[in-house]
C-alpha cells in the first residue's frame, strides 16, 4: 500500500495509480496489471466494453489518437468499494479518434469516472463519464449552440 496526497492508504491496483500509469505515462497495456479479467467499462454514449484485453485495446485507441494525453486529478471521493474520480483531461489529436480526422490541435474535457475495487485492489467495473460534446466540438466535429 501506498499513500495518495490526502495522506490516505491506498492499494497499488487504486484507480489514481492506473490514471498516472496508463494515461500519464501512456501505457495502455499496464491496465492488465490494476483490472479483473471480466472487467466491464460502461462508456455512456460510447458503450459497454467488457474483459480485460478489450478494455486494454480500448485505451490503446485513445492514447494512440492522443498520445501525450494527460489526466488531472481534481477529486477523488471513496465510500466502501466505490472510487470517484473527477479529472481534467488535456491531449494533442495526433490520430483518428471516434470518426474525427486527426487535426492536431489540442483538446481538453472533464471527466468523472467510477469504479468498483474488489478486495485485492483490483477495478472490476468502471463508469466512464467523459464530457464528448467537449471533446467534438473543440476538433470542429459539431457545433454546439451555446459555443462561440
Amino acid at each position: 500500500m501506498s499513500q495518495n496526497k490526502t495522506g490516505t492508504e491506498e492499494k497499488s491496483g487504486s484507480p489514481e495509480n492506473t490514471s498516472a500509469r496508463v494515461f500519464n505515462e501512456h501505457q495502455p497495456d499496464r491496465a492488465l496489471e490494476y483490472v479483473t479479467p471480466d472487467v466491464v467499462w460502461h462508456g455512456g454514449s460510447l458503450g459497454t466494453v467488457t474483459g480485460a484485453a478489450n478494455v486494454a485495446g480500448l485505451l490503446r485507441v485513445f492514447i494512440g489518437a492522443l498520445p501525450d494525453l494527460h489526466a488531472v486529478e481534481q477529486d477523488v471521493v471513496a465510500s466502501a468499494d466505490l472510487v470517484v474520480l473527477r479529472l481534467v483531461v488535456t491531449g494533442d489529436t495526433k490520430g483518428d479518434l471516434l470518426g474525427i480526422p486527426a487535426t492536431n490541435r489540442k483538446v481538453r474535457w472533464d471527466a468523472i469516472d467510477a469504479y468498483r475495487v474488489n478486495d485485492e485492489g483490483k477495478i472490476s467495473e468502471e463508469w466512464a463519464a467523459d464530457d464528448m460534446a467537449a471533446f467534438a466540438s473543440q476538433l470542429g466535429a459539431i457545433k454546439l449552440p451555446w459555443s462561440q
